[in-house]
């Protein structure tokens, strides 16, 4: 029994979708496989010839090379009768509960909840993205394993030193590409709120530009006179990551809506306290060891901000606590979950 791997959508520069994909790879190739690489860039138009792509040639690749199922680590494959069966990873169903005008959300609106119902099996990443694939598709429970994702805490972990570009001053730090759920924008004015009374303390907005979002948050920092303590940083490297988590006064992450929340876990494993947002994925990952707020609650937001910065003793505490949640969660047990599921897939198609 042969397993096909779709890996076409990890891009070059890894997100959610990519690390996940990555880190249970391994695990997966134990199986005998034939594996289609990735790499791209990420841009509307790739995406568009991928979905070409996998409509036609990906179950026409799956009959040639005999494979006997296709795993797909994000909600990509192809729709109509299903010759060869597709099991695919659901991080979250973003685009569809807070759509944009983008092709993302055409894709997730139109093709997503079809090719869910159609697919063998779902595996997502936590009970709240798996009630709302239940919610939106109607696929039952029985048909969606819940695999939550791991943290490497080899490569996140405390240390002693901050990040050199800044030393000395101390920053609270967002990590993820500004897309309008991620409520940047509320946290901006949370901060700035606050950055009167805490003249050295910087807010550091690190992740890829949005086309449409960035400009307008760049134009509210100047607007509010904080050219000088709010920095906007590009995708970070992966080796650069760990370093800038660890350095870090606090995480604060006040997305409207996750599937999980990985920064989260990653942050908690560099010993930074965090601040995360009540509702969806990012609850359930946190458990007590965050801080939780409502995002839509700005004020709210401000005074959390607030406590975290001028309370040691609360920081400590959330960053013992968060040492001891990551515990719960590794790749190993990711990737050995996810092999299980597949495997009991390949056995019942044998």
């Amino acid at each position: 029994m042969t397993l096909l791997l779709n890996y076409r959508p990890v891009l070059r520069q890894p997100t959610g979708i990519g690390i996940y994909a990555n880190a249970v790879l391994p695990a997966l190739q134990a199986f005998p496989h034939v594996l289609i690489s990735g790499g791209e860039q990420g841009t509307a138009r790739q995406r568009l010839r991928r979905l070409a792509w996998s409509q036609l040639r990906l179950p026409q690749l799956a009959r040639q090379s005999g494979a006997s199922l296709i795993f797909t680590p994000a909600p990509e494959g192809y729709l109509g009768r299903q010759i060869i069966p597709q099991v695919v990873m659901v991080h979250d169903l973003r685009p569809i509960s807070h759509p944009d005008r983008s092709l993302q959300s055409l894709y997730f609106r139109g093709w997503v909840p079809p090719l869910l119902r159609q697919c063998r099996h779902i595996v997502t990443n936590s009970a709240f993205t798996a009630g709302e694939i239940q919610r939106i598709t109607g696929v039952s429970s029985e048909r969606i394993s819940v695999i939550p994702l791991g943290v490497d805490t080899e490569r996140f972990r405390p240390k002693a030193l901050g990040s050199p570009e800044l030393q000395g001053r101390p920053y609270l730090l967002h990590v993820g590409q500004a897309y309008p759920h991620k409520n940047v924008g509320r946290l901006i004015e949370a901060f700035a709120a606050i950055a009167n009374a805490e003249p050295e303390l910087q807010l550091v907005l690190a992740g890829k530009p949005h086309p449409s979002e960035t400009p307008r948050l760049q134009t509210m920092v100047r607007g509010l006179g904080l050219q000088e303590r709010v920095q906007f940083r590009p995708y970070v490297p992966a080796g650069e990551l760990p370093e800038l988590l660890a350095g870090a006064l606090a995480f604060v992450y006040p997305s409207l809506w996750e599937g999980f929340g990985l920064p989260v876990l990653e942050a908690m494993a560099a010993g930074t306290p965090v601040l995360t947002s009540l509702g969806s994925g990012t609850e359930e990952v946190a458990g007590d060891a965050a801080l939780l707020v409502d995002p839509w609650d700005q004020a709210a937001l401000a005074a959390a901000l607030r406590d975290l910065v001028r309370q040691p003793q609360l920081r400590q505490e959330l960053l013992h606590k968060g040492l001891e949640r990551v515990r719960l969660f590794s790749w190993e047990r990711t990737a050995q979950a996810t092999r299980d599921a597949l495997g009991e897939i390949l056995s019942a198609l044998a």
